[in-house]
C-alpha cells in the first residue's frame, strides 16, 4: 500500500536530522587541541584541529569533526609521532648503546664507554633524544695516563723516549738498569696500567752484596759477612771432600759465582788383571 505525501516528509526528516555532539573533541595523550571548547554542544560538521606535544610531530593538519554525535578523525592516517633525533654520532675509541628505546627518537637514551685503556673526558657519559635534538656533546674518550717517573738513584731508565717528570700513557713500558755496583731490588720494568697506576712500585738501585754463604761439608776462610761486586769468597772443604770447582768463589748481581760447594771423594773401582776382589 502506496502511503500519502504528508505522511513521508515526516519520516525522511526524521533520517536525516543532524545530531549535534554533546562533548567537547577528546583530549589526546600526543596531541593539544587547539581553541576554546566550553560549549555543551556542538553542531553536526563542527572541525577540531590538533597540533601534536612537543617531541611530536604529524605530516599534514590533523582535524576531527563532528559527526553524528561523535567526533570523528577526518584523516586516520595523520596522527603524532615520536620526532627522530638521527644518528647520536660516534666517539673515537668508544661506543655507545640504546638503552631507552629501540629506535632515535624522542625519549631514546644511548650511554656512551670507552675502550680499554681509555677514560671519558668529564662525567657526562649519555645523550637523550628530546623535543628539541639530542642532549649534551658526544662524549669524548682520552687515553688513560699515568704519573711520571723519574730515574733511580745510581740508575736510569733506557727505554724511555719522554722526558723526565713527563706523563706516560696506557700500555707504555719502563725498563730501568742500575750503575755498576748496583743492581735492582725489584721488576726491571714496570707497565702503565689500564686504570692509570703503575703495575708495580719504580725499583732502586741498591749495592751488590753477597752474604757470607754456608756451604755444606766446608767452611769460609775469611771471616767476613758481606762482600762487594767483584770481590772474592776463598773456602775450605773437610776431610774427605773436595772442591766442585774453584777453591774460591766471585760476588756478582746473580750470587756467588760458580758457587761455592764441596763434593764427597770417591775412588773408581778396583780392575785386577785376570782376578776380582771383594769389598772389604
Amino acid at each position: 500500500m502506496k502511503l500519502p505525501a504528508k505522511f513521508l516528509w515526516p519520516m525522511l526528516w526524521t533520517v536525516c536530522v543532524a545530531e549535534d555532539c554533546k562533548e567537547p573533541p577528546p583530549n589526546k595523550e600526543t596531541e593539544i587541541l587547539s581553541g576554546s571548547w566550553n560549549d555543551q554542544y556542538y553542531a553536526e560538521g563542527t572541525e577540531a584541529k590538533y597540533i601534536c606535544r612537543p617531541g611530536y610531530r604529524s605530516f599534514g593538519t590533523i582535524t576531527m569533526v563532528c559527526k553524528g554525535g561523535e567526533w570523528v578523525a577526518l584523516n586516520p592516517s595523520r596522527i603524532c609521532r615520536k620526532r627522530p633525533c638521527g644518528y647520536p654520532g660516534d666517539t673515537p675509541f668508544g661506543s655507545f648503546d640504546l638503552v631507552e628505546g629501540s629506535e632515535f627518537v624522542y625519549g631514546a637514551l644511548v650511554i656512551y664507554t670507552c675502550q680499554e685503556g681509555y677514560k671519558l673526558v668529564g662525567e657526562i657519559n649519555f645523550r637523550k633524544c628530546e623535543a628539541d635534538g639530542w642532549t649534551n656533546d658526544v662524549p669524548i674518550c682520552e687515553v688513560v695516563k699515568c704519573l711520571p717517573v723519574t730515574e733511580p738513584e745510581n740508575g736510569r731508565i733506557i727505554n724511555s723516549a719522554l722526558e723526565v717528570n713527563q706523563e706516560y700513557t696506557f700500555g707504555q713500558v719502563i725498563r730501568f738498569e742500575c750503575n755498576p755496583g748496583f743492581m735492582l731490588d725489584a721488576a726491571k720494568e714496570i707497565h702503565c696500567s689500564v686504570d692509570g697506576t703503575w703495575s708495580s712500585e719504580k725499583p732502586n738501585c741498591v749495592g751488590i752484596l753477597c752474604n757470607i754463604p754456608r756451604i755444606p761439608n766446608g767452611q769460609p776462610i775469611s771471616l767476613k759477612n758481606t762482600y762487594k761486586e767483584n770481590e772474592r769468597l776463598q773456602y775450605k772443604c773437610f776431610k774427605g771432600y773436595s772442591y766442585s770447582g774453584r777453591a774460591e768463589a766471585v760476588c756478582t748481581k746473580s750470587g756467588w759465582t760458580p758457587p761455592p760447594a764441596c763434593k764427597e771423594m770417591t775412588c773408581d773401582p778396583l780392575r785386577i788383571a785376570n782376578g776380582d776382589y771383594s769389598p772389604k
